[in-house]
């Protein structure tokens, strides 16, 4: 986890689990606050669904993000 990529404000993980699949979970760097009402804690997050590869749920997470961000600004 000490390698995790930096995309605008948030720190993305990637997690294989046990059966195969990754997740992913997007770590807020700034300011303290929900992303969204799913929030796990005020700073983490796991981003919907399970992914056949790392790329994907890395992916998966930058889009997630973008779609976050966007739905703020509007």
């Amino acid at each position: 986890m000490q390698n995790a990529p930096v995309y605008k404000a948030y720190r993305i993980h990637t997690t294989r689990l046990t059966f195969g699949t990754y997740i992913s979970l997007i770590v807020s760097v700034g300011k303290r606050h929900l992303v969204t009402e799913d929030s796990l804690t005020d700073t983490v997050l796991r981003v919907p669904g399970e992914f056949l590869s790392k790329d994907e749920a890395l992916l998966a997470a930058k889009r997630y993000i973008d779609a976050t961000d966007s739905g703020k600004q509007a």
